[in-house]
């Protein structure tokens, strides 16, 4: 779909629209960010929507792809609900914080496709790794695994709605913390509780209050 260089260049721009916003970057910033003529710029894309969208799709693909070796590489549910955390706390920490807004309001085909991400593969990771951990004792079994990853899917991105969270005084990397942690309590069994307990007393593993 794209080549190693149109690649990198995505990766790279995404960088950039996450530490300062997507409105904030013109176009000549872009291609000077890139080390690029603005003409080679523009035989690459047709537009910054363009650009957003196809942004947007390296992106997503690169979560998908971190999804996955996240879940491979965890040793059980809990485990890999902590490394998702302690990589999305980063991404947090980086991240400006009107990014979402932006997207919403002038970018709707690339926060389309956002939704469309959320709802179809996030979904199944989230509704996989519920699955998992009622197997494994560590979730409880007596809730419906499919109203439970809805609501938190829709809990995590509730978190950018600056009409409930205004920024200041919220910030995204507190209302992710809190969000996950809320949603962690909800669903885990008392072995979940105790294994929380003591795999967050070690080092790297969340980062705590």
């Amino acid at each position: 779909m794209f080549t190693e260089q149109q690649e990198k260049w995505l990766q790279r721009v995404a960088e950039l629209f996450l530490r300062y916003g997507i409105k904030a970057l013109t176009m000549d910033d872009v291609a000077r960010e890139l080390g690029i003529s603005k003409k080679t710029l523009y035989q690459f894309v047709e537009s910054k929507d363009d650009l957003v969208n196809k942004v947007m799709e390296i992106h997503l693909m690169v979560e998908c792809s971190r999804a996955e070796e996240i879940s491979n590489a965890s040793a059980d549910a809990l485990d890999e609900m902590l490394l998702v955390i302690r990589e999305n706390l980063g991404d947090m920490q980086r991240m400006k914080s009107n990014i979402v807004f932006e997207l919403q309001k002038y970018h709707r085909e690339a926060w389309e496709k956002i939704q469309a991400y959320q709802r179809g593969f996030l979904y199944d990771v989230v509704r996989n790794n519920l699955n998992r951990g009622v197997a494994e004792g560590l979730y409880r079994a007596d809730f419906d695994v499919d109203i439970v990853s809805k609501l938190h899917l829709a809990q995590t991105f509730a978190i950018f709605d600056e009409a409930w969270f205004p920024k200041p005084p919220y910030n995204s990397v507190t209302l992710f913390r809190e969000a996950i942690m809320h949603y962690l309590h909800g669903v885990l069994s008392e072995k979940g509780r105790r294994e929380l307990e003591l795999r967050t007393t070690q080092p790297g593993r969340v980062e705590q209050r």
